[in-house]
């Protein structure tokens, strides 16, 4: 008999079809002590014993609070299997302290005076008591500005902070928060001395678990940070009882494909944990992006939809579709209509009208405040929602933990009485409730099989490191060829994409799952370097904590593209660590990445700011020019003389030198992370052994490695001609402390400082400039005929003191036909407009070139454009390489125009580049020595690019970007543009404006 489980699922309305709704996963209530069997997703439930438990809101139809609701009053379907109601309870009354959660995605300047107002009227409609709040934002990551509190004060400088302050103040606003928050969730004491009680304790334990758990989502599913961020808030508040509501501002309306899971597994914790999301779009204006396509597709007849949910039938596949409509956004934007069949492409969800802040919404059973919306009724309805509602229950009829959707379906009775629930549940095991991610389902499923499937090989091992300051003591590496998947070629794009799921569990000796690790990782490439990239390999990086003892690691990866699947079983040991000196595992280093700013101190990989990428598969090519290794020196604690560190090189397990490593004095007791570079370049193909050796005194501990450099085989195999056999008397000068400058045996280990940057050498960064180039001079030709949603918000700074005001927005219908840009205005602040761009007032201030041009400028030869490299970077998920550039007046300009006056200045900036496809991913520009007598005395243009999905292909767009000049002394104007809702667009079709 299995222990009683429940399944928790929030109320909500049906989800758009566009969007797959992630279950409700069981677990298991356990008091303190207790631990959950572990189970697998085939393992059989007893049906008399599991449990479902919804939160149901009823209202009548008047939309009061219907708080007489018997068990005969609703029918209820768990999959189309009828079940009965077991429990129902009333939960009335504003007692208690409910949770509010304010998040603040990145805001333009227009966009975030918008948000605090917004939020000014939000706070209106909460009572005096019985409610806490919290401020967060996005800011890289997940961020705390104020922790809960119900001191009205305290929220509104929260909300300042997040919307208004600068980057340095809010960084300080940042840390001093997130410090408090660690204090008050391991101390139960702030930095005041004030005491918190154990629930309050709790629930900043919770926040702070929010806050590590969307950086490692940020990591593990390569997903935006504000998805990241309100996965961690969703998965952490189920740690808290009671309902709670997430209220997230943002000026995002665009979904993009790869973002589905992320969403999908949003909407599945958000339920679990009974946190409804309201969101509300902080654009000044309607946003005029589903109106418009809507409208285009109508045939000359307009087309409005009702802003009311509309609930549909479950399908067999998965939740049911939503209709829920946009509200009117403008007279401007329902006038573009056609006059003939429209040649849009649009998906489901750009049907539905409203984008991902919608489908979450109506997804956790919360609100949509669209621009420009009154929140106060939503707001009310929120209150009441949160203080009257129902809880009921039945018996599962659950059979196996298969993963599949199950469709959960109440109708009332009464035809009096409107019910929101939920549309179902993904049935997966208990163990993984907490965690849960769509792409796993079927990876986990494999570990319960018979034999394990090897349609994808990949190598994994687990790295134990030993303690180094803060860091974990081992690092899992599980590595996956890119010639073990199936790539998708895309000549349109010079592009070929791959996509792969990693999941791996670490188990201790009983066959529990301490450790429950996963990655989704979809990646791109430049089709013209394909071959040359064959033996590229993806890998999934994790670190833990465990006590020394006998473990199992099971680990699986899924091609996404055609679904095959290999997965291995292999025990390991973890030792017990000793007095004596110790070295680390010695492992081969692959490339080392470039970490984000939020540097993960526990993740013993790291080596200065940067993280060690291994090597697992250990096969190099001949004429490498280098292999790194990396290991960790741990000296006795109580040494009383220097230790030594050398390393022997074998091939053939013929020896080939033995040299000594560059060691820095250490102190009692330390332990440092080691790199050395072997100058391999001179190495035949063979196979080699490297091994380590560290002595002190008497004692000495060896870690070895192995690779092997490809060759033909019989050379590999061959042992080492006469000429060329290694002699002791080579060995020992090998050993003296200063090598030889030439020999033919000569073999140079050098030791690697951690500020050490691997810059690329001269043939490599040629390479790398004349990919950016190549894509750069072919970008506009690129892209197909399209149409796009440009929104431009205008705002001055007449003292240049930060002080924002907004000038005005205006909304631009752009189609780019055959290379040429065309605008056609929509709106202007929010109101129908048939303005033109030269019509505006301080048009000075109004750029264009983001659909090439700037490359252009940039890359051209004729530019002379003068490249150095600066560093990598992670950006958007990838690894770039940053390039500083400048041009001479002498060959380019950026030209500037103020009234009749137009100049060209030289101008210099930063150009980020793909490492993977050579694409340019951001690029700034700044003008250089304007005229003392010119108006404009400085001028940048930045321009942010995202991988987006035009048709049945993806290409790197413009999604943002800012414009800023500075005129007299403090003037400063600023323009920012975003770009969305890109469809595709025959030229063929005619879009007219409507009388």
């Amino acid at each position: 008999m299995l222990s009683r489980k429940t399944f928790y699922v929030r109320g909500l309305a049906p989800l758009s079809s566009a969007l797959v709704l992630i279950g409700i996963t069981s677990f298991s209530p356990l008091t303190a002590g207790q631990t959950s069997p572990a189970k697998s997703p085939s393992q059989t439930i007893q049906s008399t014993v599991d449990e479902v438990s919804l939160d149901v809101v009823v209202r009548t139809k008047k939309g009061k609070p219907f708080t007489d609701l018997k068990p005969e009053d609703l029918a209820v379907t768990d999959n189309g299997t009828a079940v009965k109601v077991t429990d129902l309870r009333l939960m009335n009354g504003t007692g208690g302290n409910h949770l509010v959660t304010f998040v603040f995605d990145r805001l333009d300047s227009s966009a975030a005076v918008n948000a605090r107002k917004i939020t000014e009227k939000v706070m209106q409609e909460f009572p005096a008591s019985g409610f806490s709040f919290s401020v967060l934002g996005i800011a890289g990551r997940l961020s705390l500005y104020q922790n809960f509190t119900s001191d009205r004060k305290l929220i509104v400088e929260g909300v300042k902070a997040a919307t208004e302050a600068s980057r340095e103040e809010a960084t300080t606003v940042i840390a001093s928060a997130e410090k408090n928050l660690v204090l008050i969730a391991r101390t139960g004491t702030d930095e005041n001395g004030a005491h918190f009680n154990s629930e309050q304790r709790a629930i900043s334990q919770a926040l702070l678990f929010a806050l590590q758990d969307s950086q490692r989502t940020i990591q593990e599913q390569h997903t935006a940070a504000a998805l990241a961020g309100m996965l961690g808030l969703a998965r952490a508040e189920g740690k808290i009882s009671g309902r709670k509501v997430l209220i997230y501002i943002s000026q995002r309306t665009q979904e993009n494909v790869t973002e589905e899971d992320t969403l999908n597994t949003i909407l599945g914790a958000a339920n679990r944990s009974g946190v409804s999301i309201y969101a509300i779009d902080a654009n000044i204006f309607n946003d005029p992006t589903s109106s418009a396509l809507l409208s285009s597709m109508a045939l000359g007849n307009a087309v409005s939809m009702t802003s009311s949910r509309v609930a549909a039938p479950a399908t067999a596949s998965g939740p049911p579709p939503i209709a829920f409509g946009a509200q009117a956004s403008g007279a401007g934007t329902g006038s573009v209509i056609s006059s003939q069949n429209e040649r849009f492409e649009m998906g489901a969800s750009a049907a539905a009208g409203r984008g991902p802040l919608a489908a979450l919404a109506y997804g956790t059973d919360g609100g949509f405040i669209p621009a420009g919306g009154n929140p106060k009724k939503i707001m009310q309805a929120l209150v009441s929602d949160m203080t009257t509602y129902y809880q009921i229950s039945y018996v599962s009829p659950v059979k196996e933990y298969d993963g599949k959707f199950r469709a959960v379906a109440i109708k009332p009775n009464s035809k009096d009485i409107r019910v929101h629930t939920r549309a179902g549940y993904f049935a997966v095991p208990p163990q993984n409730s907490s965690s849960f991610k769509l792409f796993e389902t079927q990876l986990l499923k494999v570990f319960t099989e018979p034999q394990l499937p090897g349609e994808v090989k990949f190598y994994a091992r687990v790295l134990q490191l030993g303690e180094v300051g803060s860091a974990d003591g081992n690092a899992l590496a599980i590595e996956v060829p890119v010639s073990e998947l199936t790539t998708h070629d895309d000549p349109n794009t010079n592009l070929y994409s791959f996509h792969a799921s990693i999941v791996a569990e670490i188990k201790n000796k009983a066959g529990e799952v301490i450790e429950h690790f996963s990655e989704d990782v979809p990646r791109h490439g430049a089709l013209d370097t394909k071959n040359a990239t064959q033996s590229a390999s993806i890998v999934m990086q994790r670190h833990f904590v465990a006590d020394p003892g006998d473990y199992v690691l099971e680990a699986a990866v899924m091609d996404r593209d055609n679904q095959k699947m290999g997965a291995i079983r292999t025990p390991f040991v973890i030792a017990s660590t000793g007095t004596g000196p110790s070295l680390s595992d010695l492992t081969l280093v692959q490339r080392m990445e470039p970490l984000p700013d939020e540097i993960d101190a526990s993740d013993p990989l790291k080596y200065g700011n940067r993280r060690i990428v291994p090597n697992l598969a250990a096969r190099m090519q001949r004429g490498i020019k280098q292999i790194d290794l990396f290991s960790v020196v741990h000296a006795s604690p109580k040494a009383d003389q220097q230790p030594r560190l050398e390393l022997t090189v074998l091939r053939n397990r013929e020896p080939v030198a033995q040299v000594p490593l560059q060691l820095r004095t250490l102190t009692s007791a330390a332990s440092v992370p080691y790199m050395a570079s072997l100058q391999s370049g001179s190495l035949r193909p063979g196979d080699y052994q490297l091994i380590e050796t560290l002595t002190e005194g008497e004692k000495s501990v060896e870690k070895t490695v192995s690779f092997r450099i490809e060759g033909p085989e019989l050379a590999s195999a061959a042992p080492p001609a006469a000429s060329e056999q290694v002699s002791n008397q080579d060995l020992s000068m090998l050993a003296s402390a200063k090598l030889p400058d030439s020999g033919p045996r000569q073999l140079v280990i050098t030791s690697l400082p951690e500020s050490a940057a691997h810059a690329p050498s001269a043939e490599e960064f040629s390479t790398l400039i004349e990919a950016a180039r190549k894509h750069a001079l072919a970008y506009s030709k690129s892209l197909p005929n399209f149409v796009c949603i440009e929104t431009t918000n205008r705002s001055v700074d007449d003292s240049g003191s930060g002080t924002w005001k907004r000038r005005d927005t205006f909304v631009e219908l752009l189609r780019f036909v055959e290379g040429a840009e065309t605008r056609t205005m929509l709106e202007m602040n929010g109101a129908r407009s048939s303005l033109q761009r030269e019509d505006l007032e301080h048009t000075r201030a109004i750029s264009k070139g983001e659909f090439g041009s700037i490359l252009r400028l940039v890359f051209n030869p004729g530019s002379k454009t003068e490249f150095h490299w600066k560093e990598a970077a992670s950006l958007g998920g990838a690894t770039v390489q940053v390039l500083v550039y400048s041009v001479s007046p002498k060959n380019e300009t950026f030209v500037l125009m103020d009234g009749n006056k137009t100049i060209g200045a030289g101008f210099h900036g930063l150009v980020y580049v793909d490492s993977a496809t050579g694409g340019v991913r951001r690029v700034t520009m700044e003008a250089d020595d304007l005229p003392h007598d010119f108006s404009i005395h400085e001028a940048s243009v930045n321009v942010d690019y995202e991988y987006e999905k035009i048709g049945t292909h993806e290409y790197l767009m413009p999604m943002r970007a800012v414009m800023m000049t500075r005129r007299g002394r403090r003037q400063i104007d600023l323009n920012e543009m975003t770009f969305r809702g890109y469809k595709r667009y025959a030229s063929q079709s005619k879009i007219v404006a409507a009388p």
